[in-house]
């Protein structure tokens, strides 16, 4: 196969992929007037995964989840996109459209979270997240 092509189907395959994935502004939009399926703490969520990841992953991947916890950090990965992450463990995925409101939030605040279960990576994950008011 020649490079030009083998070139050209990698970046098909690629472009495929990054279509196929839902953004997370995307799943904000999906999940905004949807009343939370589970209304957790971050530590007894952790603790789910802890005792059960596949039973865990059973009850909260794919719903919407309002978790509940201490801001450990606040920062940007993978892509730019913007997290805050739980002491607990739990990490939420914020779209750029949240900035304003991520940039008032500090380490060691309590803070409530909504965001669609995703699954055990870099701790509990969550997406497309927004911050529940008081």
């Amino acid at each position: 196969m020649s490079k030009k092509l083998f070139s050209a189907v990698i970046l098909l395959v690629l472009l495929a992929v990054l279509v196929a994935c839902e953004t997370e502004t995307g799943i904000a939009k999906d999940i905004v007037d949807q009343e939370p399926d589970f209304r957790v703490s971050a530590a007894q969520m952790v603790a789910d995964y802890e005792a059960s990841e596949s039973a865990a992953d059973d009850m909260y991947k794919g719903q919407v989840v309002v978790v509940t916890g201490v801001i450990s950090e606040v920062y940007r990965g993978f892509l730019y996109t913007p997290y805050v992450e739980l002491e607990a463990g739990v990490r939420c995925s914020f779209s750029d459209n949240e900035d304003p409101v991520m940039i008032t939030l500090e380490e060691g605040q309590t803070i409530s979270m909504k965001g669609r279960g995703d699954r055990l990576l870099f701790g509990v994950e969550l997406r497309g997240c927004t911050v529940e008011e008081p």
